[in-house]
């Protein structure tokens, strides 16, 4: 699934390492094609849109290859379509709704969860039981659409290439009885279907109580890979007030150690699947 959100970012990457390669500051390739400093900054984050005239600039001062100003042309074009998160821009903070846009571009998320099993894995019953709720902030009239984009993201699940998700969960989120026992149970059976139907996409671990304290404790990331070679990943980071996708990658790097000690602690793909079935049956 392509996604405007990641082709815009990789557009940026690749303007920024060509503007290194030259020695060219942020404020010397603003002066030269006549904008500023933050725009440059903007493009090259991937957060503001270039238009052709813009990017016929650069690429000219920049001296790129006319095979490669070819390829940045066409990430600038797939950039400026208009993606199926935009209509719920009313509806969320624009910090998540970037991180829609790599999660819909993203090749595979590794992902922590203590407490809420992934967006990702939620049936609508489950989704709705989190959302009226865990947000005192939701409007009642809002529910329906928070619903509604929640199972839009799981169609990434079902794509042409679909997304991998590898997950290390809490025992706690199990056994947390969102909704009541009965939407529980469905919401665990649904995990243990996936995890019997299509291994090869899902590998779901629990972390049992008797793990005692781990280094991923703190609190649910997630790590988003993505198929381009020139992309790093990125982690995502969301707590009660607030929100974070960080890119730096000294942090992302910590990350992905704590992630894979989690998943060294967990249960193994056998022993997650029998616990996961066997709390379903006490649910029901």
């Amino acid at each position: 699934m392509t996604s405007p959100t990641v082709h815009a970012w990789e557009l940026g990457i690749r303007l920024r390492e060509r503007r290194e390669e030259l020695g060219l500051t942020a404020v010397a390739a603003g002066r030269a094609s006549g904008i500023t400093q933050a725009y440059v900054s903007g493009v090259e984050s991937g957060r503001v849109k270039l238009p052709a005239d813009r990017l016929a600039q650069l690429v000219k001062i920049y001296e790129v290859e006319p095979s490669e100003a070819a390829e940045l042309e066409e990430l600038r074009v797939a950039a400026m379509q208009r993606a199926w998160w935009h209509q719920y821009s009313q509806l969320f903070p624009a910090e998540f709704l970037r991180f829609l846009g790599y999660e819909a571009g993203a090749a595979e998320i590794r992902s922590y969860d203590n407490e809420l099993l992934h967006g990702l894995l939620q049936t609508e019953e489950y989704a709705r039981a989190v959302i009226r709720g865990g947000n005192t902030y939701v409007r009642l009239t809002e529910i329906d659409r928070r619903i509604s984009a929640r199972m839009a993201r799981q169609a990434r699940l079902t794509s042409e290439v679909p997304l991998r998700l590898t997950t290390v969960v809490a025992e706690g989120a199990l056994r947390q009885q969102v909704g009541g026992p009965a939407v529980m149970g469905a919401q665990l059976g649904h995990l243990a279907t996936l995890l019997t139907e299509r291994p090869h996409q899902f590998d779901i671990r629990v972390m049992p109580f008797a793990a005692g304290a781990h280094p991923a404790l703190g609190g649910p990331f997630q790590i988003l890979s993505f198929p381009s070679p020139r992309l790093p990943e990125l982690v995502w980071q969301e707590v009660l007030t607030s929100s974070d996708i960080i890119d730096q990658s000294s942090r992302v790097a910590d990350y992905v150690v704590t992630f894979a000690e989690a998943q060294e602690r967990a249960l193994n793909s056998a022993e997650s699947l029998a616990l996961i079935q066997r709390i379903a049956e006490e649910m029901t």
